[in-house]
């Protein structure tokens, strides 16, 4: 049944209740209180009864209308409550194709099923201009690194620098089409074999920065080892370029899961950027200038790597870089 036919008929219902109970009153305390035909107290018990009448139907006709309402209203609260549950992947219950909730189910189920196009295309596109680009790009650097070897100058270094972080760009873009939004596979894991893996990539740093590793961090944990591995890098990586002398990684359990901490000395991350850090492109005001920083992709990554995971990253303290993975 359509909505406004819904809304209708309550109305009429509540309005044919009242003008019944209204002739009852009045028959009541009007034709049968006073047959003699004594007009003056026949009037008096009449208003009287009208005026009860008023109070009566008023507070009946409103309650009535509340009741009856949010009985009409019902599919709508449903539907508002799908809406708000409702992701590009998944699609609203349509009940009745035919009535206006039908129909806005109908409508919305394929604004996502446009969007969840729109996404797939996005990361598409994502995935083969990093793997275009990365070809080119890797050429560019053994030429550069050939130009070097035989006469190395001030602007070929700049020129490498560049065309290092543009590959790493590319392969930063190439790591969120591989995890967002894909579902993966977790198995129990030692994290601290994963976390000794990724931290020889940083052997030629571990020399300038000191590394402390908590005894809690051996322990296992369920995870995808190679993405889990891809966010533990990237967080260290991060800690690298800001520590000022030490990393220290460590875990601890919290009421909303096991928390991964890597930690460092450096500078940090405002409290006020904290919530938007691990936006895409995102970086913080004291690294806004070119050749510093890094891609503004990396700690998204790291989201993205936690989202699949059913967990989150965080990133917490007033003094030094601090970051949490967290497994529910």
């Amino acid at each position: 049944m359509k909505l406004r036919t819904r809304i209708a008929l309550t109305n009429t219902l509540i309005a044919a209740i009242t003008l019944t109970l209204a002739s009852a009153l009045i028959y009541k305390y009007v034709w049968r209180e006073d047959p003699s035909g004594n007009f003056e107290r026949t009037t008096q018990t009449f208003l009287t009864s009208l005026l009860g009448l008023i109070i009566v139907g008023s507070l009946l006709s409103f309650f009535l209308g509340i009741f009856f309402s949010n009985r009409a209203l019902r599919p709508v609260q449903r539907l508002i409550g799908e809406v708000e549950r409702a992701t590009e992947s998944t699609r609203i219950a349509v009940l009745n194709p035919k009535d206006e909730i039908g129909k806005i189910a109908i409508s919305l189920n394929g604004l996502l099923i446009r969007l969840e196009a729109s996404s797939k295309n996005q990361k598409r596109f994502t995935a083969d201009a990093g793997h275009e680009l990365r070809g080119p790009l890797t050429t560019m650097q053994l030429s550069i690194d050939t130009l070097r070897a035989k006469e190395d100058s001030v602007e070929l270094e700049d020129i490498s620098k560049e065309v290092g972080r543009l590959a790493k760009l590319c392969n930063d873009l190439l790591d969120l089409s591989r995890v967002d939004g894909q579902k993966i596979e977790v198995k129990n894991q030692s994290l601290l074999d994963i976390l000794d893996e990724q931290m020889r990539t940083f052997s030629r740093r571990r020399a300038k920065i000191k590394i402390a590793i908590d005894p809690s961090v051996d322990q296992e944990i369920m995870c995808n080892r190679q993405l889990f591995g891809l966010a533990l890098r990237n967080l260290l990586e991060n800690a690298f370029q800001y520590a000022k002398t030490q990393i220290v990684v460590s875990t601890k359990l919290e009421f909303d899961g096991l928390h991964i901490i890597v930690k460092d000395d450096g500078p940090g991350v405002p409290v006020g950027e904290q919530g938007k850090i691990f936006e895409r492109f995102y970086r913080t005001e004291g690294v806004r200038t070119i050749g510093q920083g890094g891609t503004g992709l990396g700690l998204s990554v790291v989201s993205a790597v936690m989202d699949a995971h059913h967990g989150k990253a965080l990133s917490l303290g007033k003094s030094g870089g601090e970051f949490h993975l967290v497994l529910m």
